[in-house]
């Protein structure tokens, strides 16, 4: 089994990771660091990749370019903890990554949001706590 950190870019992610370190430590668990890159991010990422490159170095790897994207906010790495890279919309792709690996635990950051602003903009925290079939720790995180 593992513990699951879900992450995003946010200079946050360090603390969702610090907190699934405990957890999975105290336990004896590999922890799986994941970024999941949804469809807006890939698509931006990929033109600035093809505007700055040479059209022979070929298209970006989304599961790839999230792994990358993960490992530039991993302070530490040791051999418990493993970079993974996620495509597809972002509760979906935690939840079924989580599943697929058995996960003892998902650990996610979570903010307050306004009504509107979960209308507007979605939670990915809000959808991963609804979906998922396992133990959510989620990570009080600022504004």
């Amino acid at each position: 089994m593992v513990v699951v950190a879900a992450i995003d870019q946010s200079e946050d992610a360090q603390q969702i990771i610090d907190q699934a370190q405990t957890l999975a430590s105290d336990m004896g668990e590999k922890i799986h660091v994941v970024h999941a890159l949804d469809s807006t991010e890939f698509a931006e990422l990929q033109r600035e990749h093809v505007s700055s490159t040479p059209s022979d170095e070929g298209v970006l790897v989304r599961e790839q370019i999230a792994a990358e994207l993960a490992d530039g906010v991993v302070s530490e790495l040791d051999e418990m903890t493993d970079i993974v890279g996620l495509k597809g919309e972002p509760s979906d792709s935690i939840v079924e990554y989580a599943e697929r690996n058995d996960a003892k635990y998902i650990v996610i950051g979570g903010r307050q949001r306004s009504p509107t602003g979960k209308a507007l903009f979605g939670n990915t925290t809000q959808s991963v706590l609804l979906q998922a079939d396992r133990p959510i720790v989620v990570v009080p995180l600022g504004e």
